[in-house]
């Protein structure tokens, strides 16, 4: 078994070394004392936050008419789910909160969001919330506005942390509307989707799905059933994986903070100048007279600034979406190092996980 396993390794070419696996094995170990079966968690359901459309239009010729600048964009859509992410561990309400690399149907719940509008000034964002069982628990587009007390924004903290805490709430609202029971439910077939997904031959009876898309639970696997525990045991691997670049986009989103903040309040100050030209001019007590060389070279001074920190910012950026430390996995005692960005990662390590279980067990997973 574990001779195909090694075989699969050299393919990938991802064998580090023997200390590198003790680690991982003793971090395997440690995880592996939480409980895999999602009923014992209660009406704790875990949310999925998949990470944000940025919204960026595909004509680039109306980029600057927008206001976008596509990688600060791309890499507020990482960071902007860390917000939230904060906001609904803080609450209280629910079990585990993740930030997933792309969409995971099998979530218990799942969230995502759509960037409308960014700058210091103005937030907007879409927020769809689907559960497992296809029911949809939100849909709303949010929208917060910032004033000049806001800034500088003192760290930690965000200008727009009453957006995020009213999508929470809002969530919360919603979970309240369930009993206990349909939670349950809700968790079970979050576990018999991923099942379903690899394994269709032996679990695809489980679970059958309405016409307008909804699923409905038909039975569920004995307790003790081997081919379930394979199936949560290849779960809390991707649940692993998920957590520990988690920490990496932390660290990511601390680092990217001061510099991104600062960013918002040139970018507010930009978008009040240009909209509100004379009220500006007279906030920053300017001397000269519209027109005159005073007042152009203050024009010219806050443009410079914005035009540094926006060149600032894209490199943070760049370094946010393409520079992800490389995780070391565990797999029983086979370790696989991935590297590249966190969309390649996570694909790569679905993959391995996906024909281990097929090692394991001889089915093949769905396509």
């Amino acid at each position: 078994m574990y001779d195909r396993i090694a075989l699969v390794i050299g393919q990938a070419r991802r064998v580090v070394s023997v200390v590198g696996m003790a680690l991982c094995s003793l971090v395997l170990v440690v995880a592996g004392t939480v409980s895999a079966a999602p009923t014992q968690q209660g009406a704790l359901v875990d949310v999925g936050l998949v990470v944000f459309d940025p919204g960026i239009p595909a004509d680039q010729s109306t980029h600057s008419k927008r206001g976008i600048f596509p990688e600060i964009r791309k890499a507020e859509a990482k960071y902007m789910p860390v917000v939230l992410r904060q906001v609904l561990i803080e609450s209280g309400d629910w079990g585990v909160v993740r930030v997933l690399p792309e969409v995971l149907d099998s979530s218990e719940l799942l969230v995502n969001g759509t960037i409308l509008h960014s700058d210091g000034l103005r937030l907007q964002l879409r927020i769809t919330a689907r559960d497992a069982s296809g029911v949809e628990w939100l849909n709303r587009v949010y929208s917060g506005s910032t004033r000049s007390t806001d800034y500088p924004v003192r760290v930690p903290g965000d200008p727009y942390l009453g957006l995020y805490q009213q999508i929470a709430d809002d969530l919360a609202a919603a979970r309240r509307q369930k009993s206990a029971k349909q939670l349950a439910t809700i968790q079970d077939i979050a576990l018999m989707r991923y099942a379903i997904q690899l394994a269709p031959t032996v679990f695809g009876s489980y679970l059958t799905q309405k016409p307008e898309g909804q699923y409905v639970l038909m039975r569920f696997p004995a307790e003790g059933d081997p081919m379930l525990a394979r199936v949560v045991r290849i779960r809390n691997q991707e649940y692993l994986f998920i957590d520990t670049v988690d920490e990496q986009y932390e660290h990511l989103s601390e680092q990217m903070a001061p510099t991104y903040n600062l960013w918002r309040q040139y970018s507010a100050e930009q978008a009040l100048y240009q909209g509100e030209y004379q009220q500006r001019v007279a906030s920053r007590s300017s001397q000269g007279r519209r027109g005159s060389f005073a007042a152009l070279e203050q024009s010219y001074n806050t443009y410079k600034w914005s035009k540094i920190h926006e060149q600032d910012l894209d490199e943070l950026a760049l370094g946010f979406n393409n520079e992800v430390t490389p995780t070391v996995m565990d797999v029983s005692g086979a370790v696989f190092e991935l590297s590249g960005t966190l969309d390649s990662q996570y694909s790569e390590w679905r993959d391995i996980l996906q024909r281990i279980f097929t090692l394991e067990t001889g089915l093949v997973p769905a396509s």
